[in-house]
């Protein structure tokens, strides 16, 4: 088998043919190969389907799964990055770009999909067997992962499993999601027949037996197929290469963890074939832009380390409050006070300046672009004197005081310092935490609690816990309602920042109540007012966080001890459980293909 990110620097090199064709319309380019002419050998084969995998690996400059993540109650968008502030502001319209983007992007792996599962069969007596049975496979997986995602944004969605060879077949009505989800599941099936447990170390990213099941198990469990979603789970926990959870969840999100058994499908980059800016946009203004960054919400998601809500730990101090929490909140988040890309992370309204931190020794006082400096004011170091005048583009550059470190390539960010940065981050679709999680969340639904619950749920938290040198808080429970409860705290802290949060809180029926409320950034001071209130923020039984009665402002320059308001988000149940079709696609097909409900 060739290398895949080999492969996909050959098509790369050939957009302009059918296999990574963009647009169905451009079907006799005179210039280019043709279908008659192309799917000859194996090489022209497997130079399709990279085109396939080419199409997953981003949608504009960050890639999908942390843009789904801004869609959501975990974070707040800086600039817009994306276009999703209309998704969480109640904005969102048929043509709105986000809405297109998806759209667009997932359909041209549906195309390219069809087009080699059409046309393969040309080379299937210069191929070697089990390749082209494989190459097969991994292309009825790929559209099946692309319908996937088309299905849970938009619902019923035009399905189509032939190319596109004529106008008269190009517009064709919705189908319903039922019909779709039943036509990928039994292909994901025969995908999981075909393909090894595990791809060889050299073919990352390419899909195997285990993320069909995998995969075929989160479809389930989205749509409520509750004995599926158990049993196809199984197949991966006792797969004949079975995954195991990498030892430390930081590191799993570095350059350490690549390649890690844990990862079931990841979406891989390569400088100089292809990259994207998570750090630059993820990043603090030393060495990014910050314009993603996580909500006080999420940061208050993270348990204590008697596994328990803040506001149901008595042990709990607000005045201290990142001390005895899960270690996945620091290892997720860079908070206020810690050591990240060579820095020590100040958000403080009067931290003029900062330290340089290198090998754990401070080496230089630096000018602090994160604290809250009005434009053109000078401005002096307390500790040394030195005169600043503060630049109005960076004043309060991460509003909510936190920092993403999941996929933020903290050595890339430490070397660029600030200028364009691209990074080969691998980021991940599959991971084998979700199918531990899916398996326990699959038997709590459907009433079947036993110890192999248990056992699912404390490999995760024990992971978390692994070299803190704090025991992990065992789940012992059997008990339907708290099960639920936990295995819900648990999807959404381990998994942040990873592209599925959206889903969950539509599945649970809960985005009406955690998407209609004010985002929080921390206090702009630190937590001394907070802790002196002694205020601790109320979370219910579905982990929604709320502040009432806690002292908030909108976000201002200098700032005061109180919690900084963002942005007020807008849900309307009636129509934004499902983004609306693009309403390009309803004029072109003269509106055969119907708008969803509202919009």
């Amino acid at each position: 088998m060739k290398n895949i990110k080999y492969i996909a620097t050959m098509c790369l090199s050939l957009l302009v043919f059918g296999a990574c064709e963009d647009t169905v319309l451009n079907l006799e380019d005179p210039g280019a190969p043709t279908d008659a002419t192309f799917f000859q050998t194996e090489d022209q084969l497997e130079i399709a389907l990279a085109g396939i995998y080419q199409s997953l690996n981003y949608v504009r400059t960050v890639p999908f799964p942390q843009l789904l993540d801004h869609t959501t109650d975990y974070a707040f968008n800086r600039g817009d990055v994306g276009g999703t502030i209309a998704t969480t502001s109640g904005g969102l319209s048929s043509t709105e770009a986000i809405v297109n983007v998806f759209w667009d992007r997932f359909y041209t792996g549906v195309q390219r999909s069809n087009n080699l599962l059409s046309n393969m069969e040309k080379a299937k007596s210069v191929t070697d067997p089990e390749r082209y049975m494989q190459i097969k496979a991994e292309g009825l997986f790929l559209r099946a992962l692309f319908y996937s995602y088309l299905t849970e944004l938009y619902g019923d969605v035009p399905f189509r499993t032939e190319i596109v060879t004529s106008l008269d077949d190009l517009i064709i009505p919705k189908t319903s999601k039922a019909t779709i989800v039943a036509n990928i599941l039994s292909d994901l099936e025969e995908v999981a027949t075909i393909l090894p447990a595990v791809q060889p170390s050299g073919e990352r990213g390419r899909a195997s037996a285990n993320a069909a099941n995998a995969l075929i198990a989160r479809i389930a469990l989205y749509n409520g197929d509750m004995e599926l979603a158990e049993s196809a789970a199984l197949k991966v926990i006792n797969s004949t290469e079975k995954p195991s959870l990498f030892a430390d969840y930081e590191s799993l999100f570095t350059a350490d963890g690549v390649g890690a058994s844990e990862v079931i499908l990841d979406l891989s980059y390569k400088d100089g074939t292809q990259t994207h800016q998570i750090a630059q946009v993820q990043g603090s203004r030393f060495g990014g832009w910050c314009q993603l960054v996580p909500a006080q919400q999420t940061v208050d998601s993270y348990e204590t380390i008697n596994g328990l809500p803040i506001n149901e730990d008595p042990l709990y101090d607000p005045a201290n409050p990142f001390a005895n929490r899960d270690p996945r909140l620091k290892a997720s988040i860079a908070i206020p006070g810690e050591i990240w890309s060579d820095h020590i992370i100040m958000q403080h309204s009067d931290s003029i300046a900062t330290w340089k931190v290198q090998n754990g020794v401070k080496v230089e006082r630096v000018f602090n672009p994160n604290a809250a400096n009005p434009a053109g004011r000078k401005i002096i170091d307390p500790l040394t004197g030195t005169e600043y005048t503060a630049g109005g583009a960076n004043r309060f550059t991460s509003f909510t005081g936190y920092f993403w470190k999941k996929f933020s390539d903290e050595p890339a960010l430490i070397l660029m310092n600030g200028t364009a940065l691209r990074s080969e981050q691998p980021v991940y679709l599959i991971r084998y935490a979700e199918v531990l999680l899916t398996y326990a969340e699959a038997k709590i639904e459907a009433g079947t609690i036993d110890n192999s619950v248990l056992d699912a749920i404390n490999e995760v938290k024990a992971r978390a816990y692994n070299n803190s040198g704090i025991p992990y808080p065992v789940i012992t429970t059997t008990d339907q309602n708290e099960l639920r409860k936990i295995v819900r705290r648990e999807r959404k802290v381990e998994f942040a920042d990873e592209g599925l949060r959206l889903f969950d809180i539509r599945r649970w029926g809960i985005a009406e109540k955690v998407m209609n409320t004010t985002v929080y950034g921390s206090p702009a001071n630190g937590f001394s007012k907070i802790g002196g209130l002694d205020f601790v923020p109320n979370i219910d039984e579905d982990g929604f966080v709320t502040y009432s009665g806690a002292p908030s402002q909108p976000r201002v320059e200098l700032g005061n001890l109180d919690y900084r308001t963002l942005e007020m988000r807008v849900f309307d149940p009636n129509k934004h459980y499902l983004w609306p079709i693009p309403q390009s696609e309803i004029d072109a097909s003269g509106g055969i293909v119907e708008q969803n409900q509202g919009y």
